[in-house]
């Protein structure tokens, strides 16, 4: 596998600047902070702050009421994180060579110059917000300096320079602005620290950043240089002003020590997160990189979440999509609660938002969360493929039943979790009707799937199982309480009761919407590998009126919901939509290998699981350099747990039901549930689990339910 060190290292050897992706794929951070790799040109973009944007307007030729005025834009920030080192009097060259520990996620890069080695040793705490430790170290002998440095902010304020010229438009690519929207405030330099602070008009956001040298000592002839960098980012300037406290403490604390707090907070995390493949590293290494690098990039305050691309590029401008919520949530629901929480926190708090833009949008009651977005509010330009994909309702009301169900934590709802529930849900009351031409069917017309290539469509399958998913739970809960009346409810109820679900007689599978089948099917054998990705290629009116999915749609409600499908069905879904999908998206991989293995097909699930474990690993979308796909590596995950393993929750139960998986015959991973961890080793269909902390955990393996002991020890082999 490419980068394999071992099944805790990633590694990168020769030119980093000829490999695209290693700025990217060697990414660190702390949920707040994201600082790239080495290999790309000085001043290039390099350190993101979560949550830190500037408002950009949307220009039309031709809008219309509803439309989006304004987007966020994510915007790299000034670098304090890269001291400058010099040789001999002149700057350094590029790195020879990187690494990456997931252990501790701390990243060695290597300068040779001369016969000279540099080592520069990085990692951004995750037990404090905004700070990034850095130690050089050099031969005693050699002629080296290492100086504290704060870099500004990049000249474009978008992507780093221009696109080249006739190059194909790429619309997951954050534009470029002709002028820097960044106002210096202020810059300070002095022996052994730079500062300097910058603040965006439109947004009102000020960051503040400084790098300090906290520590100079010579060991066994190689001299250590360590310095401290912190950010402060903020829309008041008075909470700016505790950075120097800040770096005081941890130039008190010291490097070392910072390191093991460092190394104790990931300790922590593998101890209850870990995933093992006994005689396999590569795979072991791609599941440990998926985990940490979602760890390193997932807002942990509630007041962020995870942009699509984490804080590790460019791509989709740093936005936040459903990706964060059906993908990323139900990963920390099973193995970090406190995080998943989090997630569903900043969901929360962005309900008024939500409601505003119901009413852009026609809606006069209930709320409608925006597709894409960071500060809360709707920032797509193109409804047909973004605002009408009215499914994200529906996706965050699954996270939030998903973190219920992992947990047993319902003082979410009261904190206002259940107010969102019941918000998002009456949207469904307000678009779909009751169709008397269809048998009273409730039906939900002219929104767009998951498959951003059949837009504007009716009675989209997906939309509608996860409209009545959501409407139950939403009756449920909201009636408890106390803040939808029993008419109100019953509503919902009959509505989730009598959805319309489109089916097709011929092929005998639901159909994707009602006029998928009715499309003429898409010239593939015409069609040139180097036209993929269709959307890059080809006008969205040419794909709509094609039968051809970007992505799982139908596929991923069986990957989401495989009871509401029997047997027979599961597979013939899967062939059909296969044969009609092409796999544009980067989420579509880890959807179609959880629906092969819920349909029992281990040899497709197998080759579906690698190339979403493999996606940014191997590049294999040819993008990664934009920023990782977090929902890629979301996906390796669940496909692992929830596909492979067959878990799920079933009322107060935690079941597993092992796919006999090619190539795949063991493996062990360790999950949250109910305030326990359960370790769990699946060999073939057969699985072993057992509870830790003397908890009582309900388990059902195989369909069989197993007494749960109060000690730690294996319940029993199936």
């Amino acid at each position: 596998m490419p980068f394999a060190r071992d099944a805790w290292c990633l590694a990168a050897e020769g030119q980093p600047p000829q490999l695209g992706h290693v700025p990217a794929l060697f990414s660190i951070g702390n949920g707040f902070v994201g600082v790239r790799g080495p290999g790309e040109a000085a001043g290039a973009p390099r350190v993101y702050l979560n949550g830190v944007y500037e408002r950009v307007p949307i220009a039309y030729h031709e809008a219309a009421h509803g439309f989006a005025r304004e987007s966020d834009l994510r915007l790299a920030v000034a670098d304090a994180t890269r001291p400058a080192i010099s040789l001999d009097g002149q700057p350094t060259g590029p790195a020879s060579g990187v690494e990456l520990d997931l252990r501790r996620c701390v990243r060695t890069e290597r300068v040779t110059s001369g016969g000279i080695e540099i080592v520069i040793e990085q990692f951004v705490s995750m037990a404090h917000d905004g700070l990034v430790l850095t130690r050089v170290a050099f031969p005693e002998a050699a002629d080296v300096t290492a100086m504290a440095l704060v870099t500004p902010p990049p000249g474009s304020g978008g992507a780093a320079g221009a696109p080249p010229e006739g190059a194909v438009y790429d619309p997951r690519v954050a534009p470029v602005m002709a002028d820097s929207p960044w106002v210096e405030l202020q810059v300070s330099t002095a022996p052994g620290s730079a500062a300097r602070t910058d603040s965006l008009d439109k947004s009102g956001f000020l960051v503040a950043c400084a790098m300090q040298e906290i520590g100079r000592r010579t060991i066994d002839g190689r001299v250590q240089v360590d310095f401290v960098s912190g950010y402060r980012a903020s829309r008041d300037r008075g909470a700016l002003d505790n950075l120097p406290e800040i770096l005081r403490a941890a130039r008190e604390q010291g490097y070392d020590a910072l390191l093991a707090e460092q190394a104790d907070w990931f300790a922590h995390f593998w101890s209850v997160s870990d995933v093992a493949f006994p005689g396999q590293p590569n795979a072991e290494l791609a599941i440990r990189y998926a985990l940490a690098e979602l760890a390193m990039a997932v807002g942990r305050d509630g007041k962020t979440s995870i942009g699509a691309k984490g804080q590790t590029g460019e791509g989709y401008e740093g936005h936040v999509f459903w990706d964060a919520d059906l993908y990323v949530m139900p990963v920390f629901a099973f193995t970090n609660p406190a995080i998943a929480r989090a997630m569903l926190e900043w969901r929360i708090s962005g309900l008024d938002a939500a409601r505003d833009n119901a009413r852009a949008m026609g809606q006069m009651r209930g709320a409608l969360y925006p597709w894409r977005t960071i500060g809360g509010h709707e920032c797509s330009s193109f409804f047909p493929a973004g605002p009408a994909q009215y499914h994200i309702n529906a996706d965050i009301a699954y996270a939030l039943e998903t973190y219920l169900a992992a947990t047993g934590d319902r003082s979410i709802l009261d904190g206002h979790g259940a107010e969102m529930l019941v918000e998002t849900a009456r949207i469904w009351l307000e678009i779909g009707f009751h169709d008397a031409g269809r048998d009273d069917g409730f039906v939900i017309n002219r929104v767009t799937g998951p498959d951003e290539y059949s837009a504007i469509v009716n009675n989209n399958l997906y939309t509608n199982l996860m409209a009545a998913r959501h409407l139950r739970l939403a009756a449920r809960e909201g009636l408890a309480a106390r803040l939808i009346d029993a008419a109100e409810a019953d509503r919902m109820v009959r509505a989730a009761d009598a959805m319309f679900l489109p089916f097709d007689e011929e092929r005998q599978v639901y159909a994707q919407d009602d006029a998928y089948f009715r499309l003429a099917p898409w010239p593939f054998d015409e069609t040139p590998p180097q036209s993929y990705p269709l959307l890059l290629h080809f006008h969205p009116l040419a794909i709509y009126r094609r039968r051809v999915s970007k992505q799982a749609d139908a596929v991923l409600a069986l990957a989401l919901m495989p009871e509401a499908f029997v047997a027979p069905m599961r597979q013939r879904m899967l062939e059909t939509y296969e044969a009609t999908t092409v796999h544009d998206s980067t989420l579509s991989a880890s959807a179609f290998a959880t629906a092969a293995a819920h349909a029992g097909d281990g040899a497709r699930a197998a080759h579906y699981w690698r190339v979403a474990a493999l996606t940014d690993l191997a590049d294999l979308f040819g993008n990664t350099d934009h920023g990782l796909h977090m929902a890629a590596l979301a996906g390796s995950w669940t496909t692992l747990v929830m596909g492979f393993a067959g878990m799920r929750v079933d009322g107060d139960v935690l079941c597993f039901d092992p796919v006999e998986i090619p190539g795949l015959s063991d493996y062990r991973f360790t999950i949250a549930f109910r305030g326990a961890q359960v370790d769990v080793a699946v060999s073939g269909r057969s699985a072993t689990v057992s509870v830790r902390d003397g908890r009582s955990v309900r388990i059902r393996v195989g369909g069989e339910d197993l007494a749960s002991p109060a000690q730690a020890q294996p319940l029993r082999a199936i």
